[in-house]
């Protein structure tokens, strides 16, 4: 077999894996799953109707969002498809960076040594803002590394057109840009490229693509800016605790991928014996130096911030875990042989049949309100409440996100929804509210003071009227559970102070 012909058979066995990767991970929560995840719905709440921005973070995912459900009809097949294509992009693109420095095998090896990441499986399937990095950050990085080999233009305008998507997505693709450019400039080679006009083109670039966004930034007082301040702000955890969890959760991730890769070596228990420092030396310097900056930038930046006490989300990490296929390639043997390469593929393989098994496994046995609940049940109930008070259809649901977004998603009719818990919101649908009115949904009563301090409505008012709903659902072989929901009617605000003006004037 030429070597040509030998490419071809291992590139059929990528595009095999990817296609059983996307074919399983978006049917098994399509056919087993009721509802969305609370995140997926705030990000197709933030879609409707098409917003600049919301007050939380950048708005691509909620375009894409926006695009995948009007495109599909708000079926819940299309948040699982959208949240798969990321990662497949994304896993194109890996693909590609690894071809620019390994072999075949080991390019190969930088994608499919990503199904040992539980972010890459079990999580993957909660699209959120976190997800377009999956395919961007690999983006990033290839335009990047051409620009800086090639010096053509086209590759620093991509480099700058993918750069300002990322932070469009999440202001944390700042992260990757600082890793990017600490590889250019610790680079003796590289660094000379900043003489040269590519990295100040694909500079404005970014701005040019991210200009509609800080106008929009500008004219809303930064409000993203302050929801960051206040995550990272929030009460102050053990910083020695806080530290170690997060390192422990960000390098967690490299255990199974280096024990598969010993496991299936041809000597393994030699190789081990037989280990030296020196074999750990980088096959190829520039890859390692590059997967260092790109691996452990961003993960250091949130230790930082985890060592003084900020509540750190492991989520925050999720994209950086995209080159640590590449980053063991830098530094595993070039020899791969045909065996290892079987041997691995299929354990690979199988590994990632089994965590899909188990998650179906999971959903049969484990009762949980989000993956059970009877979303379209509960909609129903929703519309068929308020069409009794009031006689019209739900124009705005309003309260808890992820109840007030299911009624969004579920009811064929699609009206808004906002959350008291947004401050953007109330702004976003001022005038729904004045001139129509809304239904208030929350889980515990005492919420209905929340809800009537953001819209400035009375309380009495609000609750004359409210309903607790409760539903019942189950795992088919798990416990059954209930939630209880608040239903009441919201009214107009301009209708409320204008039957409040005469009392006033007695």
């Amino acid at each position: 077999m030429t070597t040509n012909d030998h490419d071809k058979r291992l590139l059929r066995c990528l595009i095999a894996f990817m296609a059983v990767w996307l074919i399983l991970l978006t049917a098994i929560p399509s056919v087993f799953y009721t509802v969305l995840p609370l995140d997926t719905i705030e990000t197709i709440m933030w879609s409707h109707p098409f917003s600049m921005g919301n007050a939380k973070h950048p708005p691509l995912a909620a375009w894409l969002a926006g695009l995948f459900t009007l495109v599909f009809a708000h079926t819940d097949f299309a948040m699982y498809l959208l949240s798969q294509v990321m990662l497949i992009i994304g896993f194109i693109y890996v693909y590609r960076l690894g071809k620019e420095f390994f072999s075949t095998e080991k390019a190969v090896f930088c994608v499919i040594l990503l199904s040992t990441i539980l972010f890459y499986t079990f999580d993957s399937a909660k699209f959120n803002v976190n997800l377009p990095h999956m395919a961007l950050w690999p983006m990033m990085t290839f335009y990047c590394w051409r620009g800086v080999k090639n010096d053509r233009m086209s590759d620093w305008i991509l480099f700058g057109v993918v750069s300002a998507l990322s932070v469009l997505s999440k202001f944390f693709g700042f992260a990757l840009l600082l890793a990017l450019f600490l590889f250019i400039v610790t680079g003796r080679d590289t660094r000379r490229y900043f003489r040269r006009p590519g990295p100040y083109v694909a500079f404005a670039v970014f701005l040019l693509v991210l200009a509609p966004y800080i106008v929009w930034l500008v004219r809303n007082d930064f409000l993203p800016f302050k929801y960051v301040t206040d995550r990272v702000s929030e009460e102050k955890l053990n910083p020695v605790v806080n530290l170690l969890t997060i390192l422990g959760e960000n390098l967690y991730p490299f255990a199974m991928p280096l024990l598969l890769l010993w496991l299936t070596m041809d000597r393994p228990l030699r190789s081990m014996l037989n280990f030296r420092p020196r074999d750990l030396r980088p096959s190829d310097p520039v890859a390692a130096r590059l997967a260092v900056c790109v691996q452990f930038t961003p993960i250091a930046l949130l230790t930082l911030m985890a060592g003084t006490g900020m509540m750190i989300d492991s989520m925050w990490a999720y994209p950086v875990f995209f080159i640590t296929g590449f980053f063991l390639m830098a530094f595993w043997k070039d020899d791969v042989s045909p065996r290892e390469f079987r041997k691995l593929f299929f354990t690979l393989m199988a590994l990632f049949v089994f965590v899909q098994a188990n998650d179906v496994f999971y959903w049969f046995t484990k009762t949980r309100s989000r993956g059970h609940l009877p979303a379209r049940e509960f909609a129903a109930t929703a519309q068929e409440y308020y069409r009794e008070q009031t006689g019209r259809d739900i124009p705005l649901a309003f309260g808890d996100m992820w109840y007030a977004g299911c009624i969004m998603h579920y009811l064929p009719e699609h009206p808004y929804a906002g959350s008291y818990e947004d401050p953007h919101d109330e702004f976003r649908f001022r005038s729904v509210l004045d001139e129509e009115g809304a239904l208030g949904v929350y889980i515990h009563e005492d919420d209905a003071a929340d809800v009537a301090g953001v819209l400035g409505i009375d309380l009495n008012e609000l609750k004359k009227n409210a309903k607790e709903f409760v539903f019942t659902f189950k795992a088919p072989y798990g416990k059954e559970k209930s939630n209880s929901i608040f239903l009441s009617v919201i009214p107009p605000r301009k209708a409320a102070a204008q039957t409040a003006l005469p009392q006033a004037q007695e």
